[in-house]
């Protein structure tokens, strides 16, 4: 159980590490390089690659407790799931459909939210585990925190796209403020997490 536990903090890892790569790649080229909105860029490579071991290192969490999951948390889980992606469809649809990017930047600019929907699906059901099973007690903290930083996440995500395809968006946007809000409660979920094992 333990050294399964090191792999998922290692995939945890190594995802937040390439999300800071990708935040990293963006400061240069809007700090050294002077691109305002370098988009898409080798950042966005980082970025979307650090879904990949976020994305196992949850799907390896929650399969370790999957057993004490019940029918009912699938369905509500399924149920915000629905809600969040036709949130995603009424905002992004439109102005996909109406804009002039190229083929590259729009397939980018929709696979952010479609990604972090799929860290949702399964950081809800870690939620569910720990908070409505027998499993139930401070870890459920920790993972109410992630579900929060993914969530930031997936508002930001769909704000980026919504504005970037309006040509609305620049450096320095309200809307990052969603993204330091997502990396805080990643930040707070880990500490909690590690605090209670």
């Amino acid at each position: 159980m333990s050294s399964r536990l090191s792999r998922i903090w290692l995939g945890f890892t190594f995802g937040m590490i390439l999300w800071f790569l990708g935040e990293l790649g963006w400061a240069i080229y809007v700090l050294v390089l002077g691109i305002e909105i370098p988009y898409p860029s080798i950042a966005d490579i980082f970025w979307l690659s650090g879904y990949i071991p976020l994305s196992i290192a949850l799907h390896l969490y929650t399969r370790l407790f999957r057993r004490v999951i019940v029918k009912r948390m699938y369905f509500v889980g399924a149920a915000l799931v629905s809600i969040l992606s036709l949130a995603l469809l009424i905002v992004l649809a439109p102005p996909i459909l109406m804009a002039e990017e190229d083929f590259v930047t729009t397939i980018v600019g929709v696979a952010y939210p479609v990604l972090d929907l799929i860290l949702f699906s399964e950081a809800i059901l870690g939620l569910f585990i720990f908070t409505m099973t027998k499993l139930k007690g401070r870890i459920g903290v920790a993972w109410l925190f992630i579900n929060g930083g993914i969530l930031m996440n997936v508002v930001a995500d769909m704000l980026f796209s919504y504005t970037t395809l309006q040509g609305a968006y620049y450096e320095g946007h309200p809307l990052e403020l969603f993204f330091h809000w997502g990396y805080i409660l990643f930040a707070l979920a880990f500490y909690t997490h590690m605090k209670e094992l």
